[in-house]
């Protein structure tokens, strides 16, 4: 098979810079699109049984209160839960990655072997989540040793998400949360929400005068910082709720926006802190033990630009990135386009286009122009393949 012309380009002049999306995103018909291709067998077998093995543990606990079952979802649509369910942490994580390894998979079918794309990537990164698939495709696995990896990764945001839900169990918001948010004007409330519009400052600022308000274990946080006017808060949904009454009047004359996430845990902030004891524990039971030293390109954090080829342990730092830091998307982005050689294309993996369209408007607030290509995009997936 002839090596598509940007791959080419880019193992005669690396520059190819790998970037994976976060939650929120739809990812059930991209990933149904994979599994009834049949072309990916050995992946989700890999993927899904890594699940499937964990089901009697995780199946009907607090973070999965009725159960895992993507076979079966994907074999047949009508099983599938309702999109509240599917939004849940232990849910929307494990199946947000595998969509994204299957765009990966995809991408290697079609000319994009592993040894090439390690020659040819200068860099990634991730959007949250993102930033742990975005280290094992820098691990530059093959064969079977890549398939346990998936599992390996699989189980690893599974136990992030289970976890998280334990230690932050409002799964649901209260008929008295529903309410007040429909009366607002943006209904289905959860632990994080997106604020769009005006700049960070003036967020900032009015952010700290409603903390000034809260009990410390019902404080707001700006936990992510997408670009110059979009922002993300986490907190509990009666928090944010009165936030968004109290500021609604200046928001609605501003034009700015209020929208929640399909999430059930206040991520990116320390209200997650109590899940991390936890996930150790799962962390020796699964194996995950890859280590910043196997990296075969940069992985830079979101919260502070460092290089997960330096970090001192991987498995803790994605984690306590992912669960417990502030994101900001800047970071990342300016590695891209600083980095040398010069970053040609950012490949994203999606799911959906939500990151491509993050990182470029990131990349404008920046003064850089790169071009972004998601693979879930059909048009920029045969750029990509050419």
């Amino acid at each position: 098979m002839a090596k598509p012309q940007i791959l080419q380009q880019s193992l005669e002049k690396p520059g190819l810079f790998v970037q994976f999306g976060g939650q929120g995103a739809p990812w059930y018909k991209e990933l149904k699109k994979y599994y009834d291709s049949g072309e990916m067998k050995a992946f989700f077998d890999a993927a899904i049984g890594a699940l499937e093995e964990e089901a009697s543990i995780v199946n009907g606990t607090p973070g999965l209160p009725h159960g895992l079952d993507p076979r079966k979802w994907l074999d047949d649509e009508s099983t599938i839960p309702s999109e509240d369910y599917l939004g849940c942490a232990a849910v929307s994580i494990p199946m947000i990655q595998m969509t994204q390894l299957a765009h990966l998979e995809a991408l290697t079918q079609a000319g994009y072997d592993r040894p090439s794309m390690i020659k040819a990537t200068v860099g990634g990164s991730g959007h949250s989540q993102g930033l742990i698939p975005s280290t094992l495709v820098s691990l530059g696995l093959e064969g079977d040793a890549y398939l346990e990896a998936v599992k390996k990764y699989t189980k690893y945001v599974l136990y992030i998400g289970v976890r998280s839900q334990e230690v932050f169990p409002f799964f649901d918001p209260t008929p008295e949360e529903s309410k007040k948010a429909e009366e607002l004007g943006s209904p289905n409330p959860a632990p994080m929400v997106a604020v769009l519009g005006e700049d960070h400052a003036y967020m900032e600022d009015l952010v700290k005068k409603e903390n000034e308000k809260l009990p410390d274990d019902k404080k707001i946080y700006i936990s992510l910082y997408n670009s110059p006017s979009n922002r993300i808060l986490s907190s509990h949904r009666s928090s944010l709720l009165q936030f968004h009454e109290a500021n609604k009047e200046a928001f609605d004359e501003k034009k700015v926006k209020f929208v929640y996430l399909r999430t059930t845990c206040p991520f990116h902030s320390p209200l997650m802190e109590p899940m991390m004891p936890l996930f150790q524990k799962d962390l020796e039971r699964i194996g995950f033990d890859y280590q910043g030293s196997q990296l075969h390109f940069p992985i830079y954090s979101f919260f502070d630009q460092r290089n997960y080829q330096q970090e001192a342990n991987m498995p803790l730092g994605l984690a306590t990135d992912m669960v417990l830091k502030t994101l900001y998307w800047d970071k990342p982005m300016k590695a891209a386009a600083e980095h040398s050689p010069a970053v040609s294309q950012i490949v994203d993996f999606g799911p959906g286009k939500t990151s491509q369209r993050l990182s470029m408007d990131s990349l404008k607030g920046i003064g850089k122009e790169l071009p972004v290509l998601a693979v879930a995009f059909a048009k920029d997936f045969k750029s990509l393949t050419e």
